[in-house]
């Protein structure tokens, strides 16, 4: 016996159960996708069934191991339509549709949609508007449950998973998000760590949702990724910005690790506080440190700024002499990693994605569905970077232009 198993007799069984075609097309076309929805799932049924019982309709065989037993009616909803379809029963054993499970009415696509749309940041009753005015039918409450029990552990997991990697640059940065809808939507940041190990692999370590980024804020999530794995004596440079109570929970959670000021917040800091005539030449003296070839050529750069600008500016000058040490950390590193440490860069485009995808769409509606939104977009980030060295290409292009010089 052969079953049905290709879409061309399904497509064959469906072309001849539909009636004018000019109506299909021309005519109503949701009804139309219905219909062909609904023979397409009751042609499938049939081909399973028929695979079930060993033969055709109406055909006899040696092979068969049951019989038919009628048809029952059962909704099935998709995530455009809801369709009732006829099922067939079998007398000796129960027997549910492949693309069907027992006790469910929707489709395992409408729970991935679910899915989708809740990690989206939408909102329960949002969602449910949603698919009752494109399906026509609501949601149950045991859909939306289970795939937000799986969504919520899956978020669980990824911030709780075993750091086992070995991180060479830890950069932290926090993302601010508008958060809860209606009158009393407020601001959160997102602290964040992404970790580069020392096979060039990109990876985002961790994140957490606070009121306000301060430094025992700071000094719990650094706590918890030490706690995680993350390997203090393998780190040789942790990067951030001019958050002073960063700066203070790394130096006591990660001890005498190198810390680096990132060179982009900095130069953005002296330029708002110099005279606009004098901007350029600032910048330009401050470009020449931070690209210096060598620390020591960086140390004298440094040194020939502060003596044009102290006299004019001794409160500017005075703060990055005071933090030069902080300022040149990344000169200890590899060179081909200089520009790469220097600046939160690396992870500020990872808050560029997350905006780009999930900000956009205004305030979050509670505190899960803001964690949902972040781990969709961070996973997808880890999943995009898994395998992929990120010195491969500075080094293509050193060589490039050693070889043209």
């Amino acid at each position: 016996m052969e079953s049905i198993s290709s879409l061309r007799d399904v497509l064959r069984r469906a072309a001849c159960r539909i009636g004018s075609v000019e109506d299909s097309v021309w005519g109503d076309l949701d009804s139309a996708s219905a219909g062909l929805t609904k023979v397409l799932l009751e042609s499938l049924a049939e081909s399973e069934v028929e695979a079930r019982a060993g033969v055709r309709l109406y055909e006899r065989g040696e092979a068969r191991c049951d019989y038919r037993n009628g048809y029952r009616r059962r909704v099935a909803q998709l995530s455009y339509q809801v369709v009732e379809i006829r099922i067939p029963r079998l007398r000796g054993q129960g027997f549910v549709p492949s693309f069907l499970r027992p006790g469910h009415r929707a489709l395992v696509e409408v729970e991935r949609w679910v899915e989708k749309a809740l990690m989206s940041g939408l909102s329960r009753s949002e969602l449910i508007r949603l698919m009752e005015s494109t399906t026509g039918c609501r949601p149950s409450e045991r859909l939306l449950s289970r795939v937000q029990e799986e969504l919520d552990r899956r978020v669980k997991e990824f911030r709780e998973r075993p750091l086992t990697d070995r991180y060479r640059y830890v950069f932290l940065d926090a993302a601010w998000a508008k958060d809860i809808v209606g009158l009393n939507a407020s601001r959160i940041c997102i602290m964040t760590a992404l970790g580069v190990t020392y096979s060039g692999k990109k990876e985002i370590l961790g994140f957490e949702r606070t009121r306000v980024e301060n430094e025992s804020g700071w000094r719990g999530f650094l706590s918890r990724l030490v706690a995680r794995g993350l390997n203090v004596s393998d780190l040789s440079l942790v990067i951030f910005d001019e958050h002073k109570g960063l700066m203070s929970a790394a130096q006591e959670v990660l001890g005498d690790v190198c810390c680096q000021l990132c060179w982009a917040h900095r130069c953005r800091n002296v330029r708002k506080a110099v005279n606009a005539s004098d901007r350029e030449a600032v910048m330009a003296g401050l470009q020449q440190v931070y690209q210096a070839p060598s620390l020591s050529a960086a140390k004298e750069s440094l040194r020939r700024w502060c003596m044009r600008w102290k006299g004019k500016y001794p409160r500017v000058v005075a703060s990055v002499e005071e933090d030069s040490g902080l300022l040149l950390a990344f000169y200890s590193c590899p060179e081909l990693h200089w520009e790469y440490v220097r600046t939160t860069n690396p992870i500020e485009r990872v808050f560029l994605e997350l905006r780009r995808q999930q900000f956009g769409c205004g305030a979050f509606a509670n505190r899960d569905a803001c964690n949902r939104a972040v781990y969709r977009v961070f996973a997808w980030l880890n999943e995009l970077w898994s395998g992929i060295d990120i010195w491969q290409p500075r080094a293509r292009k050193k060589k490039q232009l050693a070889s043209a010089a």
